[in-house]
């Protein structure tokens, strides 16, 4: 649907005050042209919460941006949702160093006088209407915020709680995720505040409603709300989207007035009647039979009629006053624009009447043959006949020139971690998983640093010549000092648990198991096992 509103914007972003909290993990999107705002507080510390939030709103932006013409916005809303929670709870699990990553979603979606609102977690979105009442359109998904609904906790005992930061639910924090989605309808006036807890932590909602309708501009109200969050301490990531609704502004449509020009009436009768055939009549206007007139009887009338029931509307303003002669039996002839009268002396015999068909010497008129007829009606079906294939072969040539682009479907890019190292690492780990044979014996010759060591005592290990892999596993140990940070801890809790399988003869045994299990054909059992073993090694 297409907008018919306008939108005055302004976002503010801040890591806040806090030691704790070095990076901001909040992220937000606002995109007037498709009518979408959204804000998301990342979780998980680190770089995690800051992947989380980023992933979330720029997945929900390229939904809007490829399919807001096409799809029902509350539609695209949950599936863009549903499939950032699937992304991030992924990446999560595919990356150690993500592991607990999660974000709050708010977001508003506005198109005509409709808006769409979604959120998870306790990112919130304020409504303020042009009467200037506060609405609070989202309910917190905290462990304090259902206690205060279910009516065990005050608001006032839930803003000091120690759990009041506790989210219930939040995007790829499991598998699925539920969101609340609701519309309403919107006014030209309409203000609203998407913002996450940096910003409710500080301000209430009963100041929130005084800031929002002191009438101060959108930029000046973020840059307001972030002063008085650090005048307060500003103890947690802040993000700020003011959104006002204004009425689009259209030009008002030009209407030129036509001018008439004079009409001389005298011109206009002879116009007119010489521009009718004297079969043209209407049909219920139609004598059953033709009248013949003799020469002699034949007169022109002192003036002509023109019928108000056979001009058409553009004529209308044309018609003359008509006088009628007295005691005169009129006789309609073929047209009934033009009445002739018998009772009136005859004209002078050179007076030329052929405007009406015929001279004045004539005895009788012209009789309607029906080969007239039927030209009368073949003409204009023929003409339309003839039109309808001009058509039809300019549209054709038109179709052949300018052919109907194909659209393309939206490229859908995967995401790629920063870490190239990482990234190589864990693909090399997955190459030694997938043929621990062929890894040992091509890169047996060229161990250099720890993960080099580790990665053939792992192929080895899985080979099963375990006196080998306790010797690179050694040297892996040995090299650790100088191997990636982020690879050490993993690499050293591997190395701690594949020495544990390898001095026990016990252990040994079952891993063997295993690791044939693997290679056996695929069952629903033998994969849950194997992806268990795959995670102890892990």
């Amino acid at each position: 649907m297409e907008n018919n509103f306008q939108f005055i914007s302004a976002a503010v972003s801040d890591r806040g005050l806090s030691d704790k909290r070095p990076q901001n993990e909040d992220s937000y999107i606002a995109l007037e042209q498709v009518g979408l705002f959204a804000v998301a507080d990342g979780v998980g510390g680190a770089q995690a919460g800051d992947v989380a939030s980023q992933m979330a709103v720029e997945m929900l932006g390229e939904a809007f941006i490829h399919y807001g013409d096409t799809v029902d916005p509350e539609e695209i809303m949950k599936v863009a949702i549903e499939r950032a929670n699937e992304a991030v709870y992924q990446t999560a699990n595919d990356l150690p160093q993500l592991s607990s990553m999660a974000t709050t979603l708010a977001a508003i979606h506005i198109s005509g006088n409709i808006a769409t609102i979604a959120h998870v977690g306790d990112s919130r979105v304020y409504r303020v209407d042009p009467e200037g009442f506060l609405h609070r359109e989202t309910e917190d998904h905290s462990v304090v915020e259902e206690e205060v609904r279910a009516g065990r906790m005050t608001r006032e005992q839930a803003a000091n709680h120690p759990s009041r930061n506790v989210i219930s639910r939040a995007v790829g924090a499991e598998s699925t995720v539920e969101v609340d989605i609701r519309t309403i309808m919107v006014d030209p006036g309409t203000i609203f505040l998407l913002c996450t807890d940096g910003i409710t932590r500080h301000i209430d909602d009963e100041e929130i409603g005084e800031l929002l309708t002191t009438g101060m501009s959108p930029m000046t109200l973020c840059a307001h709300m972030k002063e008085v969050c650090f005048e307060r301490g500003a103890e947690d990531n802040l993000t700020a989207i003011i959104v006002k609704v204004t009425p689009a502004v259209t030009a008002a449509p030009t209407i030129a007035t036509p001018e008439l020009a004079e009409i001389d009436p005298t011109a206009e009768e002879e116009t007119i009647a010489a521009a009718r055939s004297p079969f043209d009549s209407p049909a219920d206007e139609t004598p059953d039979e033709i009248v013949e007139i003799p020469p002699a009887q034949t007169v022109t009338p002192p003036q002509l009629e023109v019928s108000q029931a056979a001009s058409d509307d553009t004529e209308q303003f044309l018609i003359e006053d008509v006088v009628e002669p007295e005691d005169a039996v009129q006789s309609e002839y073929s047209s009934s624009s033009v009445v002739v009268t018998a009772s009136q002396p005859a004209p002078a015999p050179d007076r030329d009447l052929m405007m009406f068909g015929s001279r004045a010497g004539a005895d009788v008129l012209p009789e309607r043959t029906s080969g007239n007829i039927a030209n009368t009606l073949l003409m204009p079906i023929l003409w339309l006949v003839i039109g309808g294939i001009i058509g039809l072969a300019a549209s054709y040539l038109w179709q052949s020139t300018n052919p109907i682009p194909q659209t393309e479907p939206p490229q859908i890019s995967e995401m790629k971690t920063g870490n190239i190292p990482l990234t190589a690492f864990e693909e090399n780990r997955r190459l030694v998983d997938r043929d621990p044979v062929a890894y040992a014996n091509t890169r047996a010759a060229s161990p250099q640093d720890a993960e080099d060591h580790y990665l053939l005592g792992r192929a080895l290990l899985l080979s099963g010549k375990y006196f080998e892999a306790r010797r690179q596993f050694a040297q892996a140990k040995e090299k650790l000092a100088d191997a990636d940070p982020a690879n050490a801890k993993t690499l050293s809790a591997d190395i701690a648990m594949a020495n544990s399988i390898i001095e026990s003869a016990q252990a040994q045994e079952i891993f063997k198991k295993e690791v044939e299990g693997l290679a056996a054909p695929a069952r629903s059992d033998t994969n849950a096992n194997a992806a268990g073993s795959s995670n102890t090694l892990r």
